[in-house]
């Protein structure tokens, strides 16, 4: 069963590679934008150095929003694509 269709509850977290394959992106720039609040993502630990884990239905509203935000902002919507 794909990951993406667990009841949120259920879902299970994936790991910072897996997360950052998800996004095609490195592994050192989404703990970044994690970090910062700009990815959905969960910090596990109380000590400076947190385990971050993802859940990829998240990342991919988060992605999907994102998407919408730049298409938006670069008038795409408006363009006659014939």
């Amino acid at each position: 069963m794909d990951s993406l269709s667990f009841p949120l509850s259920q879902e299970p977290f994936v790991d910072a590679e897996r997360a950052a394959t998800f996004l095609s992106l490195s592994r050192k720039t989404l703990l970044a934008k994690s970090r910062s609040g700009h990815l959905p993502g969960h910090p596990i630990g109380d000590g400076p150095r947190k385990i971050w884990r993802f859940r990829l239905s998240e990342l991919s509203r988060w992605l999907e929003q994102e998407t919408i935000e730049l298409d938006s902002h670069r008038g795409r919507n408006e363009r006659d694509f014939s």
